[in-house]
């Protein structure tokens, strides 16, 4: 349930951002955000009967809707058990000041269906692995690997986010994994589009979900889209992450309302956009700073006239966000800096899928919400358990 290739000790981790930053010597942004008081932990995201493994959020209008990775049923004890299931989709409320509603047990609590993956393995996925139907883990017949399916960003709303049919985009890599280990760099990436009716009378109903283009990135390119993206002033921000040394990040941008055509897309390269879509190895597409390397959240800060990134560092699988800014989305990027530091699970992966949740914050409110997946054991058996610790910051 965590996503990852390879995992390091901490005490690389500030090596590693400054060191990736010192090979250049392009001039970086120099506004230093400030959170003001004490980061509240406000609760915890969640449907008591699940056990939801990295959640990430966009607002659908009255409701922020929820996309998480891998989902098992918990008993009557709460302990998780049975199979999984690969991606599930939820719901939560929010109060009459628009921010998110907690019960009084702490709980912010996800309605929806989750017996089956809200994104579907492809025909060519199941032919691959010679079984589909019931499949809700992405399992191949060889009982050692699998299609997972995860999403590393929540969808991306392009239209209806307070009025109207709600239309979003998710990009998802077709990676294939035994265990851990990803079995191939650099995997194409499938667009998936989703689509919801507001006014739909039952409040469990999820939105419907097709696939666009099974490898809309085809295998050994940036899958744009896959590792961020943000909407601004009607234009869409697509980041990706290549698998290759150094992991270098690049960025796309389209018309937000033609997120479905390719030949609409531009991709930044040197010093501006082109139309040609740039090779992994290509340095001049690689960004310095966008991000530390770890799963996160882009999205524009008009308070702050920034581009905003709040995620993990690319080797921590602890609760530390980092953070870093830009004046335009393709950078220069501040070197990014420590924000936040969560509680960690006690489980071998403490804690991962770190991201940030811009459209929870109702109106002009000068806050951010965080979230990641907390991991624990199971009265220290080999069994791991997950939450979804809701964070409050707010800024000075």
């Amino acid at each position: 349930m965590f996503n990852s290739q390879t995992i390091s000790t901490r005490g690389l981790l500030a090596a590693a951002i400054i060191g990736s930053a010192s090979a250049y010597s392009i001039p970086r942004d120099t506004f230093t955000p400030t959170i003001k008081g004490t980061p509240q932990v406000l609760g915890l995201v969640s449907d008591p009967s699940l056990n939801r493994d990295s959640c990430g959020s966009v607002r659908f209008q009255t409701r922020d809707f929820w996309t998480c990775r891998d989902t098992q049923v918990n008993d009557a004890q709460g302990r998780p058990g049975g199979g999984t299931v690969s991606s599930t989709a939820a719901f939560t409320p929010f109060s009459f000041d628009g921010t998110p509603y907690i019960e009084e047990t702490n709980i912010i609590r996800m309605t929806g269906e989750s017996s089956e993956p809200f994104y579907h393995m492809t025909n060519e996925q199941c032919s691959a692995c010679n079984q589909c139907n019931g499949n809700t883990a992405g399992a191949c017949t060889d009982g050692k690997s699998r299609y997972a399916l995860w999403p590393d960003s929540p969808p991306m709303v392009t239209e209806g986010q307070f009025e109207g049919q709600v239309t979003a985009y998710t990009w998802i890599r077709n990676q294939r994994i035994e265990g851990l280990t990803l079995l191939q760099n650099n995997p194409s990436a499938a667009l998936h589009k989703i689509t919801y009716d507001p006014f739909n009378p039952d409040p469990k109903a999820l939105p419907s979900v097709s696939v666009v283009n099974q490898d809309f990135c085809p295998e050994g390119s940036f899958a744009y889209g896959s590792y961020g993206n943000m909407v601004n002033n009607g234009v869409a921000y697509l980041y990706a992450k290549a698998d290759d040394n150094g992991k270098p990040i690049a960025l796309a941008k389209v018309p937000a309302d033609s997120v479905e055509d390719k030949s609409k897309y531009q991709y930044w390269v040197g010093d501006s956009w082109t139309s040609e879509q740039p090779s992994i190895s290509d340095k001049n597409a690689h960004l310095v700073n966008a991000g530390a390397g770890g799963q996160g959240t882009y999205y524009y800060y008009e308070p702050w006239g920034r581009y905003v990134w709040i995620g993990q560092a690319g080797i921590s699988i602890s609760a530390e966000f980092f953070i870093t800014t830009a004046t335009e989305p393709q950078g220069p990027w501040s070197e990014p800096k420590l924000l936040y530091k969560g509680v960690d699970g006690n489980a071998t992966l403490p804690a991962y899928s770190l991201q940030a949740h811009p459209t929870l914050r109702p109106g002009s409110r000068n806050e951010v919400y965080l979230t990641y997946s907390k991991v624990d054991r199971w009265d220290g058996v080999e069994l791991d358990v997950y939450s979804t610790p809701l964070i409050r910051i707010e800024w000075e």
